[in-house]
C-alpha cells in the first residue's frame, strides 16, 4: 500500500532534461570560446573530480537532512549555474560554473532513491524504481532532443539559460510535490534491494557509507591478484578501473571530436541523442539477458562491442570529415554508448551488488567508489593530451583497445 502520493516523480523528468545535455553543451561552448581538446578535458575532469567530495558530503547529509530540503536545494543549486552561464565568456569561469552545477545536481541522487523506498511498502519498490528510472531516462532524452532543436536557432548559453529556467520551474513545483517522509530509511537500506542499488549507482557511480582507509586497498595486493578464487574481487575492481578510464578517454572529447570533424552543433547533439535512445532500449532488454546468461559473460561480450565500436569511430575520425563522421556516429555510437553500455552497466553492477551485499558493505563500497572516481578523473584528464598530440581518432582507438583488453579480464572472471 502506497504511503503517500508519488506525483513527485514527475519532477525527475524536467530536472533530467536540464542536466542530461549539459556536458555536451558545455563542450560545444568551450569550443566556440576558442578552446581546444585540452580545455575540454580540464573542464570535464574538474567536474569528475568534484563528484568525489560531492558524493561523500551529500551522501552523509542524506542520513541527517530532511529529504525534501536536500532535493529542493539540489534544484536551486542546479538552476543557478545554468542561469548564470550567459554571464561567463571565459573558459575558466565556465569550468567553475560547470563544477558547481555537477556538485549541486549530485545532491538529489541519494534522497531521490530513498524517497522512492519511503513512498511505498517493500513489495512495491521494484515497480516504483522502474518508473523512476524510466522517468529519468525520458527526461534526459527530452533534454537532448530539445537542445538538438534549439541550438539551430539559439546560442549555446541561451539554450543553457532555458534549461536553467526549466530547473527553476521544477524547484517551484517541488515545494508542493516533494513530500516530507514520515518514516525515513538510512542509505544502507539501498544495499538490501537490487533495484535501489542499481539505480543509485547508475545515476552517480560513487557511493560512500564511510571513508575507506589505506588498509581497505590491500585487496589489490599482488598475492590476492594472482590467486584463485580470492582474486575475483580485485580483478573485478581492476576491470571497472579500465572501463571507467576508457570511458573518460572517449566520452570527454567525443562531442568535441564530432564538432571539429565538421558536424554542426545540432548534428553533434543528434548523435548523442540517438545514443541515449539506444541506451534506454538496452536497459529494457538487459534484465531478461541477465536471467539467461552469466553476468561476467554479458560484460565480456558488451566490452567487445563497445571497444570495437570505439575503434571503428576512431578509424573514421582519422580518415574522414563531415558526412562520413555523422553516419558512423549514428551507427556505432549508439552501439557503444547505448546497447553495450547498458549491458555492461547492468551486468557489472549486479556483480558489485553481490559482493557488497555479503559483508563489510561500507569498506567494499568505499574502495569501489574511490577507484571509480579516480578512474573517471584520470581518463578525462588524459584524453585532452592524447587528442592534442595524437588526434581525436587515436584517442578513440586507444579507448577502444583498452576495452578490448578489458574484455579478456572479464572472460577470465567468467571462466573462474
Amino acid at each position: 500500500m502506497i504511503k503517500y502520493s508519488t506525483k513527485w516523480m514527475y519532477l525527475v523528468i524536467p530536472f533530467n532534461m536540464a542536466i542530461g545535455p549539459i556536458s555536451t553543451l558545455v563542450t560545444l561552448q568551450i569550443l566556440t570560446l576558442g578552446g581546444n581538446a585540452i580545455d575540454v578535458a580540464y573542464v570535464i575532469s574538474l567536474g569528475n573530480a568534484v563528484l568525489i567530495p560531492a558524493s561523500i558530503m551529500w551522501g552523509f547529509l542524506a542520513d541527517r537532512m530532511d529529504r525534501k530540503k536536500q532535493i529542493l536545494l539540489s534544484f536551486a543549486g542546479t538552476a543557478l549555474p545554468l542561469l548564470l552561464m550567459p554571464f561567463f565568456n571565459s573558459i575558466s569561469f565556465v569550468a567553475i560554473n560547470y563544477s558547481l552545477l555537477v556538485f549541486m545536481s549530485a545532491a538529489s541522487t541519494t534522497p531521490f532513491n530513498l524517497l522512492v523506498m519511503e513512498s511505498a511498502e517493500k513489495k512495491h519498490w521494484g515497480s516504483l524504481f522502474s518508473k523512476f528510472s524510466f522517468f529519468s531516462s525520458i527526461g534526459m532524452l527530452l533534454g537532448l532532443l530539445a537542445s538538438t532543436f534549439l541550438v539551430i536557432f539559439l546560442k549555446i548559453y541561451e539554450v543553457e539559460e532555458i534549461l536553467g529556467i526549466l530547473t527553476l520551474g521544477t524547484l517551484i513545483a517541488g515545494f508542493k510535490l516533494v513530500p516530507r517522509p514520515v518514516i525515513t530509511f538510512e542509505r544502507t537500506a539501498m544495499l538490501q534491494h537490487k533495484e535501489s542499488f542499481m539505480i543509485r549507482i547508475r545515476h552517480l557511480p560513487l557511493f560512500f557509507l564511510h571513508l575507506p582507509n589505506i588498509h581497505s586497498f590491500k585487496v589489490f595486493s599482488l598475492s590476492r591478484l594472482t590467486k584463485k578464487p580470492i582474486n575475483y574481487i580485485p580483478l573485478l575492481y581492476l576491470g571497472l578501473v579500465i572501463f571507467y578510464i576508457s570511458s573518460g578517454i572517449f566520452n570527454t572529447v567525443y562531442p568535441a571530436g564530432l564538432y571539429v570533424k565538421g558536424l554542426e552543433k545540432s548534428e553533434v547533439l543528434l548523435v548523442i541523442t540517438v545514443g541515449m535512445v539506444f541506451q534506454i532500449l538496452g536497459f529494457r532488454i538487459s534484465s531478461s539477458l541477465l536471467e539467461a546468461k552469466e553476468e561476467s559473460k554479458i560484460a565480456h561480450l558488451s566490452l567487445i562491442l563497445r571497444g570495437s565500436s570505439y575503434v571503428v569511430l576512431g578509424a573514421f575520425s582519422v580518415f574522414f570529415l563531415g558526412y562520413p563522421i555523422l553516419i558512423s556516429g549514428l551507427i556505432f555510437y549508439p552501439l557503444a554508448a547505448g546497447i553495450a553500455y547498458s549491458l555492461f552497466y547492468s551486468s557489472s553492477t549486479t556483480m558489485i551488488f553481490k559482493i557488497v551485499g555479503e559483508r563489510q558493505q561500507g569498506r567494499g563500497l568505499g574502495v569501489y567508489s574511490t577507484v571509480v572516481g579516480i578512474s573517471l578523473f584520470l581518463g578525462s584528464l588524459v584524453s585532452g593530451y592524447i587528442t592534442h598530440y595524437l588526434g581525436y581518432g587515436i584517442d578513440f582507438i586507444i579507448a577502444g583497445l583498452l576495452l578490448l583488453a578489458d574484455s579478456y579480464l572479464f572472460r577470465y572472471l567468467e571462466e573462474g
